[in-house]
């Protein structure tokens, strides 16, 4: 796993985190937690956060972003941290699903 693969993990979690407009504390300590598993400096987060709380078309740089994501390893990892984050706040958005969704699509991960 590449340093640039960690960034692109980190930063579907930020992605779901702020689907739903509300950035949570349980959410907020989950991602710094990943974001030290992963080797990401705080100032690299922080620019993180500042580039998705600007950006216009969440679906769309979720969808951009989930396709620099291709080993099959990544993924799997990926999609665990999202569902483990996905609960951390011990509520589940509607917004947090269809992004999980979004990015399921995106890896061929998503059965109807």
């Amino acid at each position: 796993m590449t340093k640039n693969t960690n960034e692109q993990i980190l930063k579907l979690l930020l992605l779901m985190a702020f689907a739903d407009k509300i950035y949570m504390a349980e959410e907020k300590d989950f991602i710094k937690s990943v974001s030290k598993e992963l080797e990401i400096p705080d100032e690299k987060l922080d620019n993180m956060i500042s580039e998705i709380e600007k950006t216009p078309d969440v679906t769309k740089l979720c969808r951009e972003t989930a396709r620099t994501i291709e080993d099959k390893a990544d993924k799997d990892k990926t999609i665990k941290l999202l569902s483990k984050m996905m609960t951390s706040d011990k509520i589940v958005h509607g917004k947090e699903i269809f992004a999980l969704q979004v990015i399921a699509e995106e890896w061929e991960m998503y059965l109807e």
